[in-house]
């Protein structure tokens, strides 16, 4: 099982603390530290932890827990757009696009292929933890990238997902062709 660098874990941490007797219900007792205890931005976490963080805040928060933690993972890529700005905004290079990813986890790689003007595949291969609130969040950032870049008509849709048998999680993304 990998790891997740602290920062990724700040954001539901942070939305947990907000409700911290109310979220005490969702998170499970060995969890419930991270209600009180300082994380470290820099430290590695366990992905399991992160899970149970992401899951615990999406089925707290308004709506469809599965559309709450793509949107969290929309919100993540905005705000490294922010903060990464040239980064996030690299849409020539694959390469860069996804790049982020190693810095937060420490295993699997993100990479993205394109297809056309408009259109693209990303894949997640060597992940060891993939789950179901990862693969969500992933959709959301990809989204999230796309629109980060000025991108119209964003969609990305799941094609493959090892949890299925699949050899690596993908998706195809799609987006109106932008004028020159």
């Amino acid at each position: 099982m990998g790891n997740a660098k602290g920062a990724v874990l700040i954001g539901p941490i942070k939305f947990l603390r907000r409700q911290r007797e109310r979220a005490a219900e969702f998170l499970p007792p060995a969890l419930q530290r991270y209600l009180v205890e300082d994380v470290r931005i820099s430290s590695w976490y366990p992905e399991q932890d992160f899970v149970e963080l992401i899951r615990a805040a999406a089925r707290m928060a308004p709506g469809d827990p599965e559309r709450n933690i793509e949107q969290m993972g929309a919100i993540g890529a905005a705000q490294h757009a922010e903060v990464y700005g040239d980064l996030m905004r690299s849409m020539r290079s694959s390469s860069s696009i996804f790049a982020l990813w190693s810095a937060q986890h420490d295993t699997g790689k993100l990479r993205g292929i394109f297809e056309s003007p408009s259109s693209a595949r990303a894949e997640l291969v060597g992940f060891d933890s993939t789950s179901r609130e990862h693969c969500l969040l992933a959709r959301g950032y990809i989204r999230g990238i796309l629109v980060a870049n000025g991108y119209e008509d964003v969609a990305v849709t799941e094609l493959h997902c090892v949890l299925h048998g699949d050899p690596c999680c993908s998706w195809r993304m799609t987006w109106k062709p932008v004028e020159p």
